[in-house]
């Protein structure tokens, strides 16, 4: 959503009709965003005057849930790095943050991150915990630019615990193939809209949909000979709108 709908607390030009051309299509909104809940995704939408239901949208850390919830038995405690919704997450996975022997470190956005937090998280990973991450964004686009992402925490931990992380949002495969279920659309039928090629169009071609790359957020000109190749390419939210429009029409 972020850098196509909106960036911040500001709506993308066009979003209001973005929103009704899709209303009668089957659609899910996804973030990467750990920081944020479908509830409160909705909340803001509603805000910046388009109304979508929570069921219409998926959030890294509600697909956290269902990863960490496959992975580990109930009780299993975890490290958490990261603000209420990913905590949140956890509990809803039947997992606890119960000290000691936590059994994987869990990270994501974190806008009060302490260094104390890193080192413990270091200390763990050194001991064997695996490293489950929300994403690899490394920058999270705001009102006023771009910010360290959950991609700069995620390098920090690997770096410094000698971990690799296991990434359960975008471009991981799982996460749009979440999003689909909910569609119960085959993914040939599916159209993956982002203004990331490393994390939209690389993760949506690799779960076998077709994609559009959206010049409005992180990417802002159209990809070169090397890289993943979207299928189409918009300059705005209006482009997108009047292209989809003319496949529903």
């Amino acid at each position: 959503m972020d850098g196509v709908l909106y960036r911040g607390s500001t709506a993308l030009a066009g979003l209001a009709e973005f929103a009704c051309v899709t209303r009668s299509c089957p659609r899910v909104l996804l973030t990467n965003n750990s920081t944020v809940s479908a509830a409160s995704c909705a909340r803001k939408l509603r805000r910046l005057g388009v109304s979508v239901p929570e069921q219409e949208i998926l959030t890294v850390s509600a697909a956290m849930t269902g990863y960490l919830a496959a992975e580990f038995t109930p009780g299993t405690s975890v490290y958490v790095i990261g603000e209420r919704p990913l905590h949140d997450a956890v509990r809803a996975a039947g997992l606890t943050e119960d000290e000691p022997g936590y059994a994987a470190v869990v990270a994501g956005l974190d806008r009060d991150l302490r260094y104390a937090q890193l080192g413990q998280a270091t200390g763990l990973l050194r001991a064997g915990c695996p490293l489950i991450v929300t994403s690899l964004d490394p920058v999270l686009l705001t009102a006023d630019g771009a910010v360290p992402g959950t991609g700069a925490i995620a390098a920090a931990l690997r770096v410094c615990g000698d971990a690799d992380p296991v990434c359960v949002g975008k471009p991981e495969p799982r996460f749009f193939q979440a999003a689909m279920r909910r569609l119960g659309i085959p993914a040939d039928r599916v159209l993956v809209v982002g203004d990331s090629l490393t994390a939209d169009i690389a993760g949506g071609q690799a779960a076998g949909a077709r994609t559009a790359l959206m010049l409005s957020g992180v990417t802002a000109a159209p990809p070169g000979v090397t890289g993943p190749r979207p299928d189409y390419v918009f300059g705005s939210l209006p482009e997108l709108t009047g292209f989809l429009r003319g496949c529903t029409g």
